[in-house]
């Protein structure tokens, strides 16, 4: 039989095992603009393609890394708030403990990344199909 207090420790131990892997793992699937060196203008234009869909790709892991960030501190924060029993009456206390009942956050981040991920993948496409 687990307390609570160790309960809310096996939720912050999941969120500090790493950097968060991404919807599905998605983020390690791309590897890499492609450009058309037959042609220049086709080259300069997989060049500005390649780095606009590099922006997308990036900004979605960015989302990723920045919502685990979030989840890993609000779990330590209720976490901390069963071990040190006067950390429940602070305000960070109950941000964490708010934030960790959040569902729609994360869903929102998940749903965003997916977006940019799909346009980065749309993007290399019409690249490679050029």
């Amino acid at each position: 039989m687990t307390t609570e207090r160790e309960e809310y420790f096996k939720a912050y131990e999941e969120y500090s095992k790493g950097p968060a892997h991404g919807v599905c793992g998605l983020r390690h699937r791309w590897s890499g603009p492609a450009t058309h060196e037959r042609d220049t203008r086709k080259s300069h234009q997989g060049i500005r393609s390649g780095k606009s869909l590099a922006a997308l790709f990036l900004a979605g892991v960015a989302l990723q890394v920045v919502l685990a960030a979030l989840n890993k501190f609000s779990m330590w924060g209720i976490y901390f708030g069963e071990f040190k029993e006067a950390f429940k009456s602070t305000r960070r206390y109950r941000v964490c403990h708010w934030f960790s009942d959040q569902f729609w956050i994360d869903f929102a981040i998940d749903v965003a990344t997916l977006i940019l991920f799909a346009l980065a993948t749309w993007r290399g496409y019409r690249v490679i199909g050029t």
